[in-house]
């Protein structure tokens, strides 16, 4: 009888810890640094780069001086990785200006797939870059780092 018990109970184990290892959970941790300057060509850019099951992507994001990006978030459906934040309100009372954000969200537990990426600070339109695997890259190693940026 305790033999049988000992049984169903690894058998249930077993299937719960697959069922855990089928469906990862995706976490983000987002870093952000608002450069008092303008920096670079005033453009929105987008990085993104993988490493086995992580997905980092630096933004250059245009914004006015001392705006500061808040609430990132970040959606997966299928391949399309979107990533998001909102600005602060610019100072009043300032020149405002033209400075930059650099920020990097890095996405952990991601599938392997290519992907394709697109970010949007603020208002403004979402800019798209897709990752494709290396075409050099042996069968071995699982890095999605070559980039074609989307028109």
């Amino acid at each position: 009888m305790k033999a049988g018990f000992v049984l169903i109970g690894t058998g249930l184990v077993a299937a719960m810890a697959t069922a855990a290892a089928a469906d990862p959970q995706q976490t983000m941790k987002f870093t952000s640094i608002p450069i008092t300057e303008k920096v670079g060509s005033g453009e929105h850019k987008i990085f993104p780069y993988r490493i086995e099951d992580k997905v980092v992507v630096t933004v250059q994001d245009p914004i006015a001086c001392g705006q500061r990006p808040i609430n990132p978030r970040f959606e997966l459906k299928g391949n399309k990785l979107v990533l998001r934040y909102d600005l602060t309100k610019a100072p009043t009372g300032t020149a405002g200006g033209s400075c930059t954000a650099h920020s990097t969200f890095e996405i952990e537990n991601m599938p392997h797939q290519d992907l394709e990426v697109s970010f949007a600070g603020g208002q403004e339109p979402y800019i798209v870059a897709s990752m494709v695997r290396c075409p050099n890259t042996k069968p071995v190693i699982d890095i999605y780092d070559c980039l074609v940026p989307r028109k």
